[in-house]
């Protein structure tokens, strides 16, 4: 059987207009991760990122570490995040109940770290279902279907006995482990925010089926005794 190795980008800092780039944690992330992989000997037959910066450097970082030509990269928009922002801007004039009902009132919450977090899960959990009109620029069923033919594409172009590389983000990963497990909705939106920045799951595939082996490692962070580095940002 193959490996896919989906890595989740470095942590990303804002810098008043952008979220789209690495911290300089980020980078440390990416940097201890292709290090951590080259001593245990690990080396890519391919690697594919989402066309995000902050994937895209990730990628770079790390395979410089193994000591890969970054150029061997292939970049796949189908690996990109849902765009969360966009798709809370459309869906909050329609929730039920009290709560933010703009992308405004929402920023306002961002001192209050728990309301904030509530009303966003609020308004992500209710994206599962809401129709096109509301869904902003994709669907639930839309995104996971993209990723999934991503995924499936992959499989089809690299075949057996390959050790395959792609850079992403947590949705996408979530979306991975749905496919890989049959998770319902809820569950598997709700791994999105438990995926750590820089973390490894890897998933076994051949031309019938792709099985997890093992999800959200950070054990090349751990290694360094540094809890700071450890993050979901």
């Amino acid at each position: 059987m193959s490996e896919i190795y989906f890595i989740r980008h470095g942590q990303a800092t804002y810098d008043g207009k952008n979220y789209d780039h690495l911290s300089e944690l980020g980078r440390e992330q990416a940097r201890v991760l292709g290090d951590y992989l080259s001593c245990r000997g690990v080396r890519f037959n391919a690697a594919y990122s989402g066309t995000l910066t902050r994937q895209r450097h990730t990628a770079e970082l790390v395979l410089s570490g193994l000591g890969q030509d970054p150029a061997m990269l292939q970049l796949a928009p189908e690996g990109n995040e849902y765009n969360s922002m966009a798709i809370m801007d459309s869906l909050l004039p329609h929730l039920p109940g009290p709560g933010p009902r703009n992308l405004a009132e929402m920023r306002a919450l961002a001192s209050d770290r728990p309301a904030f977090r509530q009303a966003y899960e609020r308004g992500m959990l209710h994206w599962l279902t809401a129709p096109v009109g509301q869904a902003g620029p994709e669907t639930w069923r839309g995104f996971q279907e993209r990723v999934q033919g991503f995924v499936r594409r992959v499989m089809e172009e690299q075949g057996r006995g390959r050790r395959v590389a792609v850079f992403s983000s947590g949705g996408p990963i979530s979306a991975v482990m749905r496919m890989a497990l049959s998770l319902e909705d809820e569950v598997a939106l709700r791994l999105t925010w438990q995926i750590r920045n820089s973390s490894v799951s890897v998933f076994k595939y051949d031309q019938h089926r792709l099985t997890l082996h093992s999800f959200n490692s950070v054990s090349h962070l751990e290694t360094c005794d540094r809890p700071g580095l450890i993050t979901l940002v």
